[in-house]
């Protein structure tokens, strides 16, 4: 039987799909019956209660509102097997230093165990013997591999404390015949000398560190091969963006359920950014030359937006490490609010194939806006992300569904954030994810091997009442 490991952020975003869906979608079976018990109805108010029912189930689909507004509080009760495991996706640096860690106290524990055994010798001890050192180390092993195993240590704990306090008797008795046997401590030969011994060990440090910078330092993504849409209001969706003006390259990348949010769509508009436009936050020369941003905002019917902010490299990337994107949707008022927000990377492998993967541990954090004229906090959708060093093409975009709260349009502004990791070895060890930052007059990233930049849009109407972004 294998472990299955299951990534947290999926789980986060399964839940939060289904809740959304059971608050907003009327199942058939229950609006037929519910169709049908108001053609059978005679009582006008009745009647019109059930009418008023239908009603919010229609705008609910259309809307991002429940049918019932008063829904209450979920509880939610989990059943998780034995078999599975859930894990916060990370580099592996970490795992990989415990690791070695682990390693470097079994091989210490297990030069005990020899040591006693040759003190034995040395005093002329036949057959040496050192069973509670070797329990020892046995204990620490074990300790470890339920550990890895994820194995509930409350089952066992008795046990555990049961040979804990064994090992400490046998160690004790062991100390007091070894003493009463004349293993006194006496110089030996030196094999290895300090100075060695010093050496060594930086060496191994050395070694150990450059591998886990090697080896292990971007996120374990889940590729898979990105799937051409059959359904027929996904194709619809597709040919209408397509025709409305939504670069073709761009509009590909788009999962179907934000195909199938841009259904209805109005209007599309469009802000590319390069090189210079943006505004960089690194001390250095700007290196993200190659980085190619497009904003896309649609509009939707009942006063709805939907903006995808898509990146690329033109040139593909200097360096495959950790990457950090964030969209921040700034508005002054209470007029707009986030839907949803959504978005996935993709790069194109060696065959041509388009690959796509879900971002690492996506979802919205509160920020502080600080400085001598404002103080507030605002909303921010942060995502981060790896690309494999095979890779070609490499893209991403992050989006988001907006609802207008009053009649009219109103102006609607927006940022997007980007850091990218241009360097492999740092201290102290940090992902691009450290370093986003969104405070104003901040300076960022001066000896770090990180570049942050970011671009601002606006979404307003012209005099002719037709949407525009600059």
């Amino acid at each position: 039987m294998t472990m299955r490991e299951i990534r947290a952020s999926h789980i986060t975003d399964t839940v939060a799909r289904l809740c959304v869906e059971a608050n907003r979608q009327l199942p058939q079976d229950v609006r037929s019956r519910i169709c049908a018990a108001y053609a059978d109805e005679p009582w006008p108010i009745a009647k019109e209660v059930l009418g008023r029912i239908l009603e919010n189930a229609d705008i609910a689909a259309e809307r991002p509102q429940p049918i019932c507004q008063d829904t209450g509080m979920a509880c939610v009760f989990v059943e998780l097997g034995q078999d599975a495991v859930i894990y916060r996706a990370d580099t592996g640096l970490a795992a990989f230093f415990t690791v070695v860690a682990a390693a470097v106290q079994l091989m210490l524990l297990f030069c005990l165990w020899q040591g006693l055994l040759d003190m034995q010798r040395d005093a002329g001890i036949t057959p040496p013997a050192a069973p509670a050192a070797g329990a020892l180390l046995l204990w620490y092993i074990l300790l470890y591999v339920a550990a890895a195993l994820f194995a509930s240590l409350s089952l066992l704990l008795g046990a555990y404390l049961v040979w804990y306090f064994y090992l400490v008797v046998r160690l004790k008795k062991l100390s007091k015949s070894m003493a009463a046997q004349g293993c006194a401590i006496k110089p030996i030969k030196e094999h290895f000398s300090n100075h060695k011994l010093v050496g060594s060990l930086l060496t191994v440090l050395a070694v150990v560190i450059a591998c886990g910078f090697l080896f292990f330092g971007s996120y374990r993504m889940d590729w898979t091969p990105k799937e051409t849409g059959t359904d027929a209001q996904v194709i619809e969706a597709h040919e209408r963006l397509l025709a409305l003006g939504y670069p073709e390259s761009e509009l590909n990348d788009l999962s179907d359920e934000d195909l199938l949010t841009c259904l209805r769509a109005e209007r599309v508009v469009i802000k590319e950014c390069t090189g210079s436009a943006y505004i960089n936050y690194s001390n250095k020369p700007q290196t993200n030359d190659a980085f190619h941003l497009t904003i896309v905002a649609v509009q939707r019917p009942f006063d709805r937006l939907f903006v995808a902010c898509h990146f690329r490299w033109d040139e593909g990337m200097r360096f495959y490490g950790t990457e950090s994107l964030a969209f921040e949707p700034h508005h002054d008022s209470n007029s707009w609010f986030a839907e949803d927000f959504s978005g996935q990377v993709l790069y194109n492998g060696p065959n041509g194939t388009a690959y796509t993967a879900p971002y690492i541990d996506p979802g919205t954090k509160q920020a502080s806006l600080s400085n001598w004229y404002i103080n507030c906090f605002k909303q921010i959708y942060c995502a981060d992300a790896s690309f494999p060093n095979d890779g070609t093409n490499q893209r991403g975009y992050v989006a988001c569904a907006l609802s207008n709260n009053i009649d009219e349009f109103t102006k609607f502004e927006g940022l997007f954030y980007y850091v990218h990791q241009n360097g492999r070895f740092q201290y102290p060890v940090k992902t691009a994810r450290d370093y986003q930052d969104f405070n104003v007059n901040r300076p960022l990233l001066h000896n770090a091997p990180f570049e942050r930049v970011q671009d601002y849009f606006v979404l307003f109407q012209n005099e002719d009442g037709v949407m525009n972004i600059h």
